[in-house]
């Protein structure tokens, strides 16, 4: 055994002490702010597609890159530049309890959330697993708050070509740490029973899918499982679905239900966060009010949407999750990186699924977002991407849980029955 002398020994100490702290301090990425010639009145189209396409392989995701591309080369949109202006900022009472619970959150080493009550747990995160419960869709996410009604159309494309679609009821509400939409606080199916988080779906169109609805119950232990349901008209029977029907696509769509928002994947002790990079990101510019929201026609804009971009500092963050059994092996999430001091919310703008064997599958994100002046984000248009078979899915639709942006539309408890959901089926 070799023996370590004074000031050897006080380093070699000091070292394994403080060398984890190093790890953590330096997790966070540089800044890389974009200087190339994309910048606002530049407007990308067909014509000038190629020329560009080197910087917008910068600034887009990789399977952005395919989509946009797909719907500019073709005529079927543009892409103008604009100033950066309002942000996707956090609500009146998301901010003041975010300020209440600053410095009381913290992880556990199986990537465990405590001491959390309501906010952001982390408004100056460190590292990728502060990031990542930043974004967790219990706590703060993009088509949401505590409660959500919404009525959505799904449009599915082969290429540019439109095939079919559906429309659908989504419904979910928070049970935990609620900010905006009374009751506020922790529910009591938290308090007694550990229930997070309540989603339902029902299909309403067309006849030959109708009354399908499925229920999700999530809870807030890290490793305990959902309860999932699903209600299937052909057999007339109520199936318990296990996780890995939770990446089963839905009624043929690209989206599935663990893709939801970006990712609703559950958190678990396997998974490792990692921040790949700190730099600039188009994306869909904020559209404030329903009646900005962009016009939309399939047979003219195909699978993508008419609308403005912004240069906007996102963090690239990497989950590696760790098990066999799931259909992805990582997940690459596009989190807006504007502090919160100066009107951030890290919310979630993209996000690209990746397959067992590492290659790029799914992807999905914001395609027009929406808010009002008080910080409710409010879903318009959503894409979800197959990169590997050039099958896309729209999401068209607008929330109705807050109707002209003022007015709350409370839900009833049977929103989340299989009883109650088929009522609303029929």
């Amino acid at each position: 055994m070799i023996k370590l002398k004074g000031a050897h020994f006080l380093t070699a100490f000091l070292m394994g002490i403080l060398f984890p702290v190093f790890l953590g301090a330096t997790e966070l990425p540089t800044y890389q702010k974009y200087e190339g010639p994309i910048k606002p009145g530049v407007v990308i189209t067909k014509e000038n597609w190629d020329k560009y396409l080197p910087e917008l392989q910068k600034l887009l995701p990789p399977a952005k890159v395919k989509w946009m591309g797909m719907g500019v080369k073709e005529g079927l949109v543009t892409m103008p530049i604009v100033k950066t202006t309002f942000p996707l900022a956090a609500t009146k009472n998301q901010m003041e309890a975010t300020r209440k619970y600053a410095g009381t959150a913290r992880v556990a080493a199986n990537n465990d959330l405590l001491n959390w009550v309501a906010g952001i747990p982390f408004p100056e995160p460190k590292n990728g697993l502060e990031v990542a419960w930043n974004v967790y869709p219990l706590i703060l996410r993009a088509v949401s708050t505590d409660e959500l009604l919404m009525n959505m159309k799904f449009l599915l494309f082969k290429g540019t070509k439109y095939e079919k679609n559906f429309t659908m009821d989504y419904i979910n509400s928070k049970c935990r740490g609620r900010m905006d939409i009374p009751p506020l606080g922790d529910m009591p199916d938290f308090t007694n029973r550990g229930i997070a988080f309540k989603e339902s779906l029902v299909i309403t169109e067309p006849n030959e899918v109708k009354g399908f609805v499925q229920l999700r119950i999530r809870y807030w232990e890290i490793n305990k499982a959902d309860d999932s349901y699903a209600y299937i008209p052909a057999i007339r029977r109520v199936r318990r679905l296990t996780g890995a029907d939770l990446t089963d696509p839905l009624l043929g769509s690209d989206c599935i239900p663990d893709d939801y928002d970006t990712m609703r994947q559950k958190y678990d002790s396997r998974m490792k966060f990692r921040l790949l990079e700190h730099r600039d990101f188009l994306v869909p510019r904020i559209y404030v009010g329903r009646e900005n929201k962009p016009a939309y026609d399939y047979k003219k804009h195909g699978h993508c949407f008419q609308v403005e971009w912004e240069i906007r500092p996102h963090w690239v963050l990497e989950i590696m999750l760790n098990d066999p059994d799931y259909a992805y092996s990582k997940r690459i999430i596009y989190v807006d990186a504007t502090p919160v001091d100066q009107g951030g919310s890290y919310r979630v703008y993209y996000g690209e699924a990746y397959d067992q064997k590492g290659r790029l599958w799914r992807a999905n994100g914001f395609a027009a977002p929406a808010a009002n002046k008080e910080g409710f984000v409010c879903l318009f248009n959503w894409a979800y991407v197959n990169y590997q078979t050039d099958h896309y899915t729209l999401l068209d639709g607008y929330p109705s849980y807050v109707k002209d942006f003022d007015k709350i539309h409370p839900l009833k408890e049977d929103a989340f029955t299989i009883r109650g959901m088929l009522q609303r089926a029929r």
